[in-house]
């Protein structure tokens, strides 16, 4: 039952990222949006999830883990009333930040929360059902969003408005199951750090977003904007370091497991969206399909996922090994992703369905199991935190592709308007194609990272021994 609550907390904030995926042409031309209205109610939502999830992480080791998800529920459920009375494109994308914002602690909280419930060995079948409950909900979304928006009077509204109740449901019963989760530690706020991440990952951010036809790559302006990001990326990575408290705790990330597991978290957060977003905008834009049917054409991908995840849950679970399932998953979303490099105006349908499915596969086996892996080799005091910073490095590699990948497209397709029906699918099935081009070569990384993971035995204990190194795993 504790696990189930968990489960829907998560599931109703990751289907919130790409819920509006197939209602987005119908929200930009009511509320008079622009296409890069259209990019940035995608891009707020997971930027300000992915410098928040550390926060959130940490915040849950200090205080009570379970008040402080109740309180992201909180920001959660105004965030999506914000949204649905929103009468602009502007004030909408400001209350997806909100919404984001409590996102992020769905994210890290219920997996802290599920590591002060359940041991290392037990948690990778309990992980399989939280990887369902992610992937399912990221790639469902779109199929949820193209129903919602065909509602009478409300329409697209919906699409946020429905979580209204939900959160507040999800709240109430968390109230009542889950115990009460004080930290084993006492500690600080690194509000400083906090500060400095979201200053910087903000910045280096919206440079993606912007660069191009309205900031040149070249121009002073990029130059310094893009400096300015680094260089307070820098000085966060030196306090995070000298702080005893950091938000994200880099040093216990200097091990090799949890920092190996990092960067293949991030590589692998490419695909979660490059999957169900950009497969999702092919269809409807290459192909020319309705948005109930490319939601539809996406079910086999969440299938896959949902086998996937609980399989490899119960393979773990039964001998304690990871290492290998990673392995598989990870190439299947190499495979993926490179079998979408051939997209044309006229690739079958069934080898789009099939290289998704495989992204899917390969979704299900790592995205949980990847914090699980950190998780096994720190600490319980610090298990919010570096479950924080592995699923931040995850939302982070989501962000900055949409970014990068929205950038692609729209240096291949100008305003719509300015082009041929004919020649709009052309232009679409060459950017989706250079899209997977690029997130196959990211993958590629995340596949060596995985490889240099050494052999590593799940525990059975709820910390590790005194006598062990937190690090050494």
């Amino acid at each position: 039952m504790q696990i189930g609550v968990l489960t829907l907390v998560q599931f109703v904030g990751m289907m919130s990222g790409t819920i509006i995926a197939t209602a987005l042409p119908a929200i930009t031309a009511e509320i008079h949006g622009t296409t890069l209205h259209y990019t940035w109610m995608f891009v707020t939502t997971a930027l300000a999830s992915a410098v928040t999830t550390p926060l959130w992480g940490r915040l849950g080791d200090i205080f009570d883990a379970k008040t402080v998800l109740q309180w992201s529920l909180g920001f959660y459920t105004a965030g999506a009333l914000l949204c649905g009375l929103a009468p602009s494109a502007d004030l909408l994308i400001a209350a997806r930040v909100v919404q984001g914002i409590g996102i992020g602690g769905h994210i890290a909280l219920t997996q802290s929360l599920a590591a002060r419930l359940v041991v290392p060995r037990l948690r990778a079948q309990v992980n399989g059902v939280m990887a369902v409950s992610q992937i399912v909900a990221t790639i469902s979304g779109p199929l949820v969003g193209a129903l919602l928006v065909g509602v009478p009077l409300v329409g697209w509204r919906l699409c946020f408005l429905l979580g209204v109740p939900v959160a507040v449901i999800a709240s109430i019963v968390v109230q009542i199951v889950l115990p009460r989760a004080t930290a084993p530690a006492e500690g600080r706020v690194d509000y400083l750090g906090a500060v400095l991440l979201v200053i910087g990952l903000t910045g280096l951010l919206g440079w993606i977003s912007f660069v191009g036809d309205e900031l040149p790559l070249l121009s002073a302006a990029s130059v310094l904007w893009v400096s300015t990001s680094v260089l307070v990326l820098a000085v966060a990575a030196w306090w995070e370091w000298r702080a005893i408290d950091a938000i994200v705790p880099l040093r216990a990330l200097a091990g090799r497991v949890p920092a190996l597991a990092a960067v293949a978290s991030l590589c692998v957060g490419v695909s979660m969206f490059g999957g169900t977003i950009f497969v999702t905008q092919y269809l409807q834009l290459g192909r020319g399909l309705d948005a109930l049917t490319a939601g539809v054409l996406l079910m086999p991908m969440a299938v896959a996922t949902f086998i996937s995840a609980l399989l490899i849950g119960r393979l773990s679970t039964r001998t304690g090994r990871i290492r290998r399932y990673l392995l598989v998953g990870v190439t299947l979303v190499v495979l993926g992703n490179a079998a979408l490099i051939v997209l044309t105006a006229t690739t079958p349908l069934w080898w789009v369905i099939a290289a998704s499915s495989l992204i899917g596969a390969g979704l299900g086996m790592t995205v949980t199991n990847l914090v699980l892996l950190a998780q096994n080799a720190t600490r319980m005091r610090d298990t919010g935190a570096v479950s924080g910073t592995i699923i931040f490095c995850r939302t982070l590699g989501s962000t900055v592709g949409l970014a990068v990948f929205g950038a692609i497209v729209a240096s291949f397709v100008p305003a719509v308007d300015e082009v041929a029906a004919a020649a709009l699918g052309s232009l679409y099935a060459s950017a989706s194609s250079s899209v997977f081009l690029v997130a196959t070569a990211i993958s590629l990384v995340g596949l060596v990272a995985v490889i240099l993971l050494p052999s590593v035995t799940l525990r059975s204990t709820a910390d590790l021994p005194e006598s062990v190194p937190a690090v050494a795993a």
